[in-house]
């Protein structure tokens, strides 16, 4: 679209959306529920970084300093960012809030940027930004819950299907590989965001591969597509996906949903609280949203009225799903939550929330392309959600408490900076947060221990053993360690020590002195997949260079 005549509504999305973060200015973060996990593993990334690691898989501090696999499994890419922040010389708290501001200004223009595109309006396509970045959702994400892959995927949502739009309706390389970025950043910044929104997806394609001028070019250009972003994603994914199974997730986390059902009646409303709901007596909000629910009940109004609108076509797929949203987020669709599908993953039923805003706001552009051609009623209308969504979260737009973070804390935190430990490996059964006396332990025999030198992903130290004797090296033991002794592997013999050492690294030594070396490597898994992910990069680079080369002789001749 061409920028200039877009120039006024965008700036005034940046200046509603710099307003709505006015409590995030300052050098102190925030007391969200998840604001000290994060705030933990950036500083963690930030280590492990420093220690060689990239990407950064091995969280060493965490455990009370045996180490966590949170970065094999956490989303990347809105650590990526804000360690990018602390590399310039901003302090960690700082790095995660331009974080969270960057990602909710973006989610604005890119959904301004969808709307407009799809109804072919720009008063639309304000209307829909404004109802999908001032939602109560978005703002419990953000200032209540500190979600921050939440907030980063929602840059991504509107843009994905933007370029989704794109290729189903104008198939070719340069939407198809835009789409592939855009797809790619969403799964990077939360993986469980593209399993709610999978009812939509689905069903957008379809409606719109049904009238897609060149149908075959389409699905050439969406399997293109799909390739790319495996391609570029599968750094993450396979690791994530299956080394689930060395992880204590299934056991923590696969039947939380049974919990996190919502009434009816706090969709429709519910205050603004600060507490986790169902064990709070001050829950957080779980509403739609008064305008985004009128937006809903408008448009479909309107769909009946005019049923043989042309733009009835474009709000099917979106108004579709939105009972579907509602209908999984209450107690009834239990049934469907208790079949072994990727839902059980999402774990939170009220995450199905960012779906429902989304047609909500969707709506909203819909109902303003139905009134383009009636100036009274567009100016009223428009004027009436504009001001009733501005006005209804007028009393959301605040952090709770200024929280500050010291060094102490990092040097002293002895946790694993996830809800549920969910990532704790297999073979510690023992969860045990307290500081290991030393570092080196002598389980039995008689050994000096020196020369102790520790990073995240590689500890070494030697021995002098007077007699056979078994130690233990307080770190975790999860695949991808390798630990040796006078350069001799012993880590099978580690790994059958697993049940009776709580998953440490404990190993035998015999008389005299050794090197023992325990080095936290890629393994063949996350190797390989780095090494796709990394050609598919050069390969889409390439591509975007001869595209741009080709448009460029077009328009020469």
């Amino acid at each position: 679209m061409a920028v200039r005549k877009h120039i006024v509504p965008l700036f005034i999305l940046i200046l509603l959306g710099l307003f709505a973060m006015k409590t995030f200015w300052g050098p102190h973060f925030y007391d969200g529920h998840d604001a000290q996990a994060h705030i933990v593993r950036l500083y963690q990334y930030d280590q492990a970084l420093k220690d060689g690691q990239f990407p950064p898989r091995w969280a060493g501090g965490l455990l009370a300093g045996r180490g966590y696999p949170v970065f094999i499994f956490a989303y990347p890419l809105p650590y990526m960012v804000a360690e990018g922040f602390h590399l310039l010389g901003l302090n960690l708290a700082v790095s995660l809030k331009i974080t969270f501001i960057l990602a909710y200004l973006f989610s604005s223009l890119a959904m301004y940027a969808f709307a407009a595109a799809y109804w072919q309006s720009r008063r639309a396509g304000f209307l829909s930004a404004l109802l999908w970045s001032w939602a109560p959702y978005i703002f419990v994400k953000i200032f209540i819950t500190a979600s921050l892959g939440v907030v980063v995927s929602y840059a991504f949502i509107p843009l994905t299907f933007l370029f989704l739009y794109q290729v189903l309706t104008k198939p070719n390389l340069k939407h198809s590989l835009f789409l592939s970025l855009s797809a790619s950043g969403w799964l990077l910044s939360h993986l469980l965001t593209p399993i709610v929104f999978s009812p939509l997806i689905i069903i957008f394609i379809l409606v719109h591969w049904e009238k897609s001028p060149d149908r075959e070019k389409a699905i050439k250009f969406l399997l293109i597509s799909l390739l790319f972003t495996l391609g570029l994603t599968i750094w993450f994914l396979l690791p994530a996906l299956f080394e689930l199974k060395y992880t204590r997730f299934h056991e923590f986390v696969n039947f939380q949903y049974s919990q996190h059902f919502v009434a009816f009646k706090r969709l429709l409303y519910s205050k603004w609280g600060t507490g986790a709901p169902g064990w709070s007596d001050n829950p957080l909000s779980q509403q739609v949203g008064i305008t985004q629910w009128l937006a809903v009940a408008f448009a479909a109004v309107l769909a009946i009225i005019k049923p043989r609108n042309k733009v009835n076509h474009n709000l099917f797929p979106i108004i579709l799903t939105f009972p579907l949203s509602i209908f999984l987020m209450l107690k009834i669709s239990q049934p469907i939550w208790d079949l072994k599908t990727p839902l059980q993953s999402v774990g939170i039923p009220w995450r199905f929330l960012s779906l429902a805003v989304f047609i909500a706001a969707l709506c909203a552009g819909y109902i303003i392309k139905i009134f383009s051609k009636n100036k009274l009623f567009l100016t009223v209308i428009f004027l009436l959600l504009t001001s009733l969504t501005l006005y209804a979260n007028r009393n959301h737009l605040r952090i709770n408490q200024v929280k500050v973070y010291t060094q102490e804390f990092f040097d002293n935190y002895t946790g694993v900076a996830t809800g549920w430990n969910e990532h704790l490996p297999i073979w510690v059964k023992d969860y045990d947060l307290t500081p290991p006396k030393e570092k080196v332990e002598i389980i039995s025999g008689d050994c000096t221990v020196f020369n102790l030198n520790l990073k995240s992903n590689l500890q070494s130290f030697s021995t002098d053993c007077s007699e056979s004797s078994t130690l233990q090296l307080n770190t975790a033991y999860y695949p991808g360690w390798k630990i040796t002794a006078n350069h001799a592997d012993i880590t099978d013999q580690v790994k059958t020590n697993l049940s009776s050492s709580n998953g440490m690294i404990q190993f035998s030594l015999d008389s005299g002195q050794s090197l023992i070396t325990a080095q936290f490597q890629n393994t063949p898994l996350r190797q390989t997949s780095r090494i796709i992910s990394c050609l598919t990069l050069g390969l889409l680079v390439v591509l975007f260079y001869l595209e741009k080369k080709v448009q460029a002789n077009h328009r020469s001749n």
